[in-house]
């Protein structure tokens, strides 16, 4: 109970972050209030998709509602509100969906969907946020790292990156090198981290740092590459 407590207070700081003191035409009144949160429940079941219309319609005042939302059982509730996030495209909800992401008490998939919208509002400012979720115990969480890296062209993902590749998670590790290959096109003869060790896979991340730091100044990002890696 008492960690439910701390997310709910960082949840409510993030909130306060995001949003400021919104002038008071902004913000929507009491009675306003009370009818978006009166749909919270309808984000479950037939209504659902006219609920989220009707989230959407409201537009950036409807966050503290959907933050709200966060917080109800029902997980079908707390995807669509933060699919209603996404919908609304205001980056001032990326606080509230990394504490989200954040929160080890939630389910799997209600964080990853948290993280994957953060960075699809805001990937200019989701490094941190993957810094941070790195270094999650859920291998889910890591491997959503590796999977939202792509969308942030930031020498930083590098780092973070090479620092997967000796994951103690084979997936996560082949996901940070299909990642890494994809921003920089380099292979390496007998590097298959599918079928890798630990001890491998140390070595392997040691052997790329030592290629990154004698390129990381004079290096680019090229255009997105659709294909794969070829195996090594």
């Amino acid at each position: 109970m008492t960690r439910r407590i701390v997310f709910l207070v960082a949840l409510a700081f993030s909130l306060a972050l995001a949003l400021g003191p919104a002038p008071a035409a902004l913000a929507l009144t009491e009675e306003e209030t009370k009818r978006a949160e009166a749909l919270i429940p309808l984000l479950d079941g037939e209504q659902e998709f006219w609920a989220i219309g009707e989230f959407v319609h409201i537009g950036p005042q409807a966050l503290p509602v959907l933050a709200k939302a966060l917080q109800h059982p029902s997980r079908r509730i707390r995807i669509n509100a933060i699919e209603t996030m996404f919908m609304i495209k205001d980056k001032a909800a990326v606080p509230i969906l990394n504490s989200v992401a954040a929160n080890e008490q939630e389910i799997p998939a209600v964080r990853e969907k948290a993280l994957r919208v953060a960075v699809r509002l805001d990937p200019a400012h989701a490094l941190p946020a993957l810094q941070a979720m790195a270094k999650d115990p859920s291998e889910t969480m890591r491997n959503a790292v590796v999977s939202e890296s792509r969308f942030v062209k930031d020498k930083g993902v590098i780092d973070l990156l090479i620092t997967l590749l000796a994951d103690d998670s084979r997936s996560v590790a082949d996901g940070a090198f299909r990642t890494l290959w994809s921003f920089t096109g380099r292979m390496v003869e007998r590097q298959d981290f599918v079928q890798s060790t630990k001890e491998e896979r140390v070595e392997w991340a040691k052997d790329w740092a030592r290629w990154w730091a004698a390129n990381r100044d004079m290096f680019q990002f090229a255009p997105d590459r659709s294909a794969g890696p070829p195996h090594s």
